[in-house]
């Protein structure tokens, strides 16, 4: 015989403070203890507190962060798990506020942030708060408030987008797929909690076709990730170039550069994967998410130079504004398409035609020393090469050695470059 389910009305609803257990009730004081000392009271602002104002508090919980897959998103299921695993660590391994305090992030979102929602937004009319009670109240939450108010850095929503812009730099390919993510606090009346959720889906980049020396390439729309996304939502942001950047200055009259300045038109950047071959084999000695970073940097605010050759190319720097190369170009059907990624040893850009020029060498002695590739720049012992350190000094280059490579080599005397760079004349006078 079949039981008779009960119905919605004859189901008695959870109360949350019904699902507070003796461990959850003591790691949320414990919790409630540092933030106190924190803000500049003694654990004992929280301890005066009555059990039942103690069950308010404590009444919508918080889960620990947990990323999902947007329905019907192609994100890789590795991805996801990669994402948790990380996000995870970052919880139990970073603090909250002063470290001193040791409040780890697992703790502020598990219980921190029902602290905070809880003092911050009590309500006076509620029956089970007293008098005695809100003015208690009242003496936390007017540092809590100046506290949280004065540290927006590690408010969860900027600190989850911080840690999602760096995985999301690591694992975002031009060619195949960017992704995006959005937090949200969904409650689950079943448990008695909010859900803290991040849901991750993906967006495939647009294709279009170009005609090069008579042959069709397709390439990809650029995008890349800003350092300053929005709280709540992180997307990554197509790459476009004023025209004004495209084309040398001498070339164009005096109100065509106005009218291009006054209407600052832009044209939308793509990426053939020819360029993007050549960006990973010279910068041999850096992840996936150094060179996102190198188009966020290189995009946001981009810069442009005339090479040697008459060429216009597109300035590639680092984080910090250090050049790490350039990106060729053309435009072509209302769009800039980069063809390649030069290392500033290329004999076409500034610092490259001043490099070969001290050095006495040429394209092919350049490649065979690998001076093309960044990991010469990060292994080799430069001490034991005067001539080629003072170089790359006149060459505006050196700052190529001070990069901190992802697979960190010990700098070793290389015989070869020794004999290659042999000085026939005096010694030279070189800063150590």
């Amino acid at each position: 015989m079949k039981k008779k389910k009960k119905s919605v009305a004859d189901r008695k609803p959870i109360e949350s403070h019904m699902a507070i257990t003796k461990t959850y009730s003591d790691e949320f004081t414990k919790t409630a203890h540092k933030f106190m000392r924190m803000i500049g009271l003694e654990p004992s602002a929280f301890d005066v507190l009555t059990k039942r104002t103690k069950q308010y508090l404590m009444l919508i919980k918080h889960t620990p962060f947990r990323i999902r897959a947007e329905k019907g998103s192609r994100v890789p299921r590795a991805y996801i798990q990669f994402f948790n695993n990380t996000m995870g660590l970052h919880d139990k391994k970073t603090f909250y506020g002063d470290p001193t305090f040791n409040i780890s992030y697992l703790e502020y979102v598990t219980y921190g942030l029902t602290l905070i929602f809880s003092i911050r937004n009590y309500d006076t009319g509620e029956n089970e708060l007293t008098l005695d009670q809100i003015e208690l109240l009242e003496k936390i939450r007017i540092p809590m408030l100046k506290y949280t108010t004065g540290n927006e850095d590690d408010h969860y929503a900027t600190r989850t987008n911080k840690v999602f812009q760096n995985l999301f730099l690591y694992v975002s390919l031009p060619n195949y797929r960017y992704y995006t993510c959005k937090d949200a606090s969904l409650p689950n009346h079943s448990k008695g909690c909010m859900e803290n959720i991040i849901t991750v889906s993906s967006i495939e980049p647009e294709r279009k076709n170009f005609f090069i020396d008579g042959k069709l390439h397709s390439a990809y729309r650029l995008e890349y990730y800003s350092f300053y996304p929005t709280v709540n939502e992180l997307v990554p942001i197509p790459a476009e170039i004023p025209l004004k950047l495209l084309e040398v200055e001498n070339n164009r009259t005096k109100h065509q550069v106005m009218h291009q300045i006054q209407t600052n038109f832009t044209l939308p950047v793509y990426i053939q994967n020819h360029a993007l071959r050549r960006a990973a084999e010279r910068m041999d000695c850096m992840d996936n998410m150094f060179r996102n970073i190198i188009f966020s940097t290189s995009f946001m605010f981009p810069q442009a130079i005339t090479a040697v050759n008459g060429q216009r190319l597109i300035k590639a720097r680092n984080i910090t504004g250090m050049h790490i190369g350039y990106f060729p170009f053309i435009k072509q059907d209302g769009a800039v398409l980069l063809l390649s990624f030069l290392p500033l040893a290329s004999p076409i850009t500034p610092e490259g035609i001043i490099l070969h020029k001290e050095l006495g060498i040429q394209l092919e002695d350049s490649k065979y020393i690998g001076l093309d590739k960044l990991s010469f720049y990060t292994k080799t012992d430069f001490d034991t090469l005067p001539k080629l350190k003072q170089a790359l000094k006149s060459a505006n280059m050196w700052h190529l050695t001070e990069i901190q490579s992802n697979n960190p080599t010990e700098r070793k005397e290389d015989i070869i470059l020794k004999n290659f760079f042999i000085d026939s004349n005096a010694p030279m006078e070189v800063e150590g």
